[in-house]
């Protein structure tokens, strides 16, 4: 089972993923391995793979002005779309505003 949790910066996204998921390993701020990995000079996408079977934390990083800097846009496009990948295959799609789940995609497990 692959689990996606989106939303803001310090909305309670991974405390609720380890309430609702404890089975699953989590990875916690996917926004940020997405700019370790262009630092690196690797194409994130490549990270899908292993993201599968985890329960992931992404914050939103495509709302407000659109950045003047060159790598910065190009930062934020590629979290979008790994996260697009992701909400595809995921079995799970969570939006989290200030702690509270919001269901996209999928079923809200038993607590």
């Amino acid at each position: 089972m692959t689990v996606l949790f989106v939303g803001g910066a310090y909305q309670g996204k991974a405390a609720l993923a380890k309430r609702l998921y404890p089975a699953l390993p989590l990875v916690q701020n996917l926004h940020a391995l997405v700019r370790d990995e262009l630092a690196a000079g690797r194409d994130p996408m490549a990270l899908l793979d292993g993201l599968r079977g985890h329960v992931i934390t992404c914050d939103e990083v495509g709302c407000g002005v659109v950045p003047m800097d060159r790598a910065d846009e190009a930062y934020r496009e590629a979290v979008g779309r790994l996260c697009c990948a992701l909400a595809e295959e995921a079995d799970a799609v969570v939006r989290v505003i200030a702690g509270v789940p919001q269901w996209i995609k999928g079923e809200k497990p038993c607590m």
